[in-house]
């Protein structure tokens, strides 16, 4: 999560490294969420959730420069995780659940060239731009997208602010978890035969496949509720291990260089965090 907050103040704050754009725990979080909305968890389990998976403090801030859904309510006074889910509790209340139409919660993540999949110019796609990711909430209104963006305040508050996004989605592909996983498979290829042809292989691996990573099927996840479908489940895990080496390689002393290379990967790792989360959330209705 980023340490950014373009609701607040940004003096001191910087920009979202490579790491927070590879490692999202709002993908982990998000499900969580999904779960209780379906009530599949109590809201204790999903606020334990969030504070073991993103930290121990929350508080909820409607974004002071945009339109407030809840007239004030959240305003100006101490909030936290409770208020949070009561205001998503209260703008999906009308929102269709049927598996044609969108989930009441997904992941949205965006990167260099990568923009949110929000409605282009609104303050919330600028945010999601800037922190990483988001969770973006449903609303009755097909044309309405919420979205909630985690900024971390004095490293130990994890401040969400609300954002209120009117208009289309932008149209984006769509990706079943086995096209997610081939195309993470295929970037992960592509890359490693780059870095072979390129000559700046780290010293201490002995194989680009070691430099830019052999996936694994069998790669814990932990943080996840029961019954997540294991398709889903296994695309997570297979992004946290492209994830895991494109970090592992870049802190090399020849990480810098391999950089054109190793990049490109994590608009894949986006994809499969984003397609895994779409896919758990649409096997509960099923």
């Amino acid at each position: 999560m980023s340490s950014r907050n373009p609701a607040g103040d940004t003096g001191t704050m910087k920009a979202t490294p490579l790491r927070e754009q590879l490692w999202s725990p709002v993908q982990n979080t998000t499900v969580w969420l999904g779960w209780w909305l379906h009530g599949l968890v109590s809201a204790d389990d999903v606020i334990d959730a969030f504070q073991d998976v993103q930290g121990p403090a929350h508080t909820l801030l409607v974004d002071p420069g945009g339109e407030d859904p809840f007239d004030g309510r959240f305003t100006d006074r101490p909030t936290g995780l409770v208020d949070l889910l009561h205001a998503v509790r209260e703008v999906t209340r009308g929102a269709p659940s049927e598996l044609s139409s969108r989930p009441l919660v997904g992941l949205v993540l965006a990167g260099p060239g990568d923009p949110p999949a929000l409605p282009a110019g609104t303050r919330g796609a600028t945010a999601v731009s800037q922190a990483g990711a988001g969770i973006a909430v449903a609303d009755e209104d097909p044309s309405v997208t919420h979205v909630l963006v985690p900024w971390v305040v004095d490293t130990s508050l994890v401040q969400w602010t609300w954002y209120r996004c009117v208009g289309q989605v932008r149209a984006g592909e769509f990706y079943s978890p086995g096209e997610a996983d081939t195309k993470l498979r295929e970037a992960t290829e592509a890359a490693a035969s780059l870095v072979e042809q390129s000559g700046n292989l780290p010293v201490r691996h002995r194989s680009p496949r070691l430099a830019v990573g052999a996936l694994s099927d069998f790669f814990g996840l932990p943080g996840l509720p029961a019954g997540v479908a294991p398709r889903a489940e296994k695309l997570m895990a297979r992004a946290d291990v492209v994830a895991s080496v494109i970090e592992v390689t870049r802190s090399t002393d020849q990480g810098a260089a391999l950089d054109p290379h190793l990049l490109p990967l994590a608009g894949a790792v986006r994809t499969a965090r984003i397609t895994a989360v779409d896919h758990a959330m649409r096997e509960l209705l099923r």
